[in-house]
């Protein structure tokens, strides 16, 4: 167990005693000044708001902890005017990761390309499909929150 796992119900229960104090001063006028009335109302967002993503650091952080970074090979499946084009593709989990969250968020009017050392920028668009395992989509959002996804292999492109 590393020292993190404790902090986000350190600060749920600093958050909640801060949100008592608040409600026991509001019920009982005069209890108080109004300045220290603010100051607690200004404090509760912002405990709550580290609380959330202490407690979303500390799930991806589980969730990741779980799961096995390996290479995975798919194969890419665009439409095209001669029939299909079809290319096998080997990705590392980040690569991977970013491929998963393009395609799931790809709509009509999104075009991208997957940029591939070594190989031709393979077209991505709403029509691609793919054969074989990506990460699951809860491995994408985990190293998102956890801020270890950096999409360079994936390029946007202007319409």
């Amino acid at each position: 167990m590393s020292f993190a796992a404790p902090l986000p119900a350190l600060y749920l229960l600093l958050t909640l005693v801060c949100a008592a104090g608040l409600g026991t001063l509001l019920l009982r006028p005069g209890a108080a000044r109004a300045g220290a009335v603010w100051a607690i109302a200004a404090l509760l967002p912002l405990l709550a708001a580290t609380t959330a993503a202490l407690t979303g650091q500390a799930r991806a952080e589980q969730t990741l902890s779980r799961f096995s970074a390996q290479p995975v090979t798919v194969m890419l499946i665009n439409p095209s005017e001669g029939g299909t084009d079809a290319r096998p593709v080997t990705l590392n989990t980040n690569d991977a990761a970013c491929l998963e969250r393009k395609l799931r968020l790809m709509t009509p009017t999104t075009r991208a390309s997957l940029q591939v050392p070594g190989l031709a920028p393979v077209p991505l668009s709403a029509a691609t499909t793919l054969q074989g395992q990506l990460p699951p989509q809860t491995i994408t959002e985990a190293l998102e929150v956890r801020g270890n996804l950096s999409c360079g292999i994936i390029r946007e492109e202007k319409r």
